[in-house]
């Protein structure tokens, strides 16, 4: 009984999520997800307490999603650019599934959310980034003089901002293009000359 209980709720939290990233958390509704399921939204209810309850456990999902693709690039035999650029090829893929980023939607509605995700991910990519600021360092393909506390804090920050619309609108910035572009400067920035000969091999395969 628990297992099917179990299926049941990750198959609503799995069409939740497909609908957030197709037309955004504020315009899906209960009925919605209920009429794509085959189900009465009465049932829904039955698994989860209403729709912010559905949206938090719809976002743990996907962050559940992506750290395991990024926790399984981590354990792979990669140079640092590889895994880093294999680490954006996740966050890529995840993205390609949008027609708009639902994040500054959560973050206008559902606050308290939003803010538990910028805190999971600010833990994440500071692990990330630790873990190959120092293979890069190890192998002499990033600079050894790096302040890897700023470097780390620069980078999240700015992949924060290349999210918002207002700041890159969607119409004028195409989204993976500038964070490729961003991804770029930054490598090369913090590369040694034999780093960024590495860099470029690898950027043109």
């Amino acid at each position: 009984m628990q297992q099917i209980f179990t299926h049941m709720k990750t198959k609503i939290i799995e069409k939740a999520a497909e609908l957030h990233f197709k037309y955004g958390i504020k315009n899906v509704t209960m009925d919605q997800i209920a009429s794509e399921l085959g189900i009465s939204k009465k049932t829904i209810y039955q698994y989860l307490n209403g729709k912010e309850d559905l949206v938090k456990h719809t976002v743990d999902y996907i962050c559940d999603q992506i750290q395991n693709q990024i926790d399984k690039v981590c354990l792979m035999k990669l140079n640092p650019y590889e895994e880093i650029l294999s680490v954006r090829n996740v966050i890529n893929n995840m993205l390609s599934k949008a027609d708009y980023s639902p994040y500054h939607q959560l973050k206008k509605y559902y606050p308290e959310i939003a803010k538990t995700l910028e805190e999971r991910k600010f833990k994440s990519i500071m692990e990330c980034l630790e873990h190959n600021l120092n293979k890069g360092i190890k192998a002499g393909y990033y600079k050894e003089n790096l302040n890897k506390e700023f470097i780390k804090r620069m980078y999240f920050s700015n992949t924060i901002s290349l999210g918002n619309p207002e700041i890159f609108p969607p119409e004028q910035f195409d989204r993976q293009e500038t964070m490729d572009m961003f991804l770029s400067m930054f490598l090369s920035g913090i590369s040694t000359k034999k780093g960024r000969k590495k860099l470029k091999e690898i950027m043109h395969k």
